[in-house]
């Protein structure tokens, strides 16, 4: 393995540098080498393949395709890691990250609040894998790797903010924050310590990651990630796993080792997925997912159950609201433990759907609320709006974009 300094050892390289660094090692970013392992790709798709790359970045690592794809263009997975034409299709507006807070805690494009008690770190653009439907791929994120200069201009302005004392959990999210040098994970724990001297309630971290499934050897083999790690001692993970077919044995060694670097308050282990048409949408295939996550050394709970988003996700992987409640009734007679929540993406925040909850058409859409209980109109087919602009977010008349009174 291609050592962690050696790939992420300068934080000033972009995402694009970063994978041409290690093209050659663990990461395949090229159409050719990836047919040498999967060989049943024709001259036709391959050229295909060419075509959306040069659109979108490609990157897969190879421990997924040897581990996970099968060598058969069938494979619904294929469409989740690999290249397709479909894929340009998508507009490529990325709005989710659109409304925040007006009175948030800090102001800086890595710093996303919609919630008073919980913000999000965009810690990298960078991911050791491209997942073909994410709605940030290709779109207005802040790039390359956070700085030692920005982790400090973050937490200065933490520090003396009052919303501070609202917060509950800082998510490090990206990209993929697993894949940041340990140096930065180090500095981000300093200075959460830091802040958390001021506050009366420790603010705990959650790490959002699909690094375990797609490249598990950086968290296997890196002893400076797992110190950092060590030192950090996030309170939770959140895992990217979609299909059966990604818990892996060592996924389940990973989860072991992120769990065991904590001698107390070991971290919790949560799952949670979108939803694709064809690939897992389906109670059968999400149940199978929760089996093999649950016979490894770690218990792992069913977390979110994501309605797609509507950007990234491709036409034929879309399903209607009512299709998504479905699966959940159908998971819902399993026993507590066991049941994830029905989530429904919005630019407002998360709307939560019981399994039962019942759905009223209201000319079109219907109405949900987030958890701040901000009310949204969703529309009742499977594309969300696909006029939407940012300047046009569907909010309530009576909420102003940025507040939580709901008068």
């Amino acid at each position: 393995m291609l050592g962690f300094n050696v790939i992420f050892g300068d934080w000033r390289m972009t995402s694009t540098q970063m994978a041409q660094g290690v093209s050659t090692g663990d990461l395949i970013t090229s159409v050719d080498e990836l047919r040498t392992i999967l060989p049943s790709i024709t001259d036709q798709q391959a050229d295909e393949m060419n075509r959306v790359a040069r659109r979108y970045n490609f990157r897969v690592p190879r421990f997924y395709v040897q581990n996970v794809l099968r060598d058969d263009p069938a494979d619904p997975l294929w469409e989740l890691a690999l290249p397709g034409l479909a894929e340009l299709h998508d507009s490529g507006d990325e709005r989710w990250d659109a409304f925040q807070l007006a009175d948030r805690a800090v102001d800086h494009p890595r710093w996303i609040q919609k919630y008073r008690y919980e913000a999000l770190l965009r810690v990298t653009d960078f991911c050791s894998g491209l997942c073909r439907y994410c709605y940030l791929k290709n779109r207005e994120v802040t790039p390359g790797c956070i700085s030692h200069r920005e982790i400090d201009a973050i937490f200065d302005q933490a520090e003396k903010s009052t919303r501070r004392h609202e917060l509950r959990e800082l998510i490090f999210s990206g990209g993929e924050p697993l894949a940041v040098p340990a140096a930065m994970i180090d500095h981000l724990s300093d200075r959460l310590a830091r802040l958390n001297r001021t506050v009366a309630r420790r603010i705990t971290v959650c790490i959002h990651t699909r690094e375990p499934i797609w490249y598990p050897q950086r968290i296997l083999e890196s002893r400076s990630l797992q110190e950092a790690l060590r030192r950090l001692q996030p309170s939770s993970y959140i895992l990217h796993v979609v299909h059966p077919r990604e818990v892996t044995a060592q996924l389940r060694a990973a989860l072991l080792v992120l769990t065991e670097l904590a001698a107390v308050r070991r971290p919790l282990m949560l799952t949670q997925h979108p939803l694709f048409q064809g690939i897992n949408a389906n109670a059968r295939v999400i149940t199978d997912m929760y089996d093999r996550l649950d016979n490894g050394d770690v218990i792992v709970k069913p977390y979110y159950l994501i309605h797609p988003f509507p950007d990234g996700t491709l036409p034929r992987h879309r399903l209607t609201l009512r299709e998504s409640q479905k699966i959940l009734r159908d998971l819902a007679s399993a026993p507590g433990t066991r049941v994830p929540l029905l989530t429904v993406p919005t630019p407002m925040g998360k709307c939560v759907i019981g399994p039962y909850e019942e759905l009223l058409d209201r000319g079109g859409y219907y109405l949900l609320h987030t958890k701040d209980g901000v009310p949204v109109q969703y529309a009742t087919g499977a594309v969300y709006n696909p006029l939407e602009l940012r300047s046009n977010i569907p909010v309530m008349p009576t909420i102003r974009a940025g507040s939580q009174d709901l008068r």
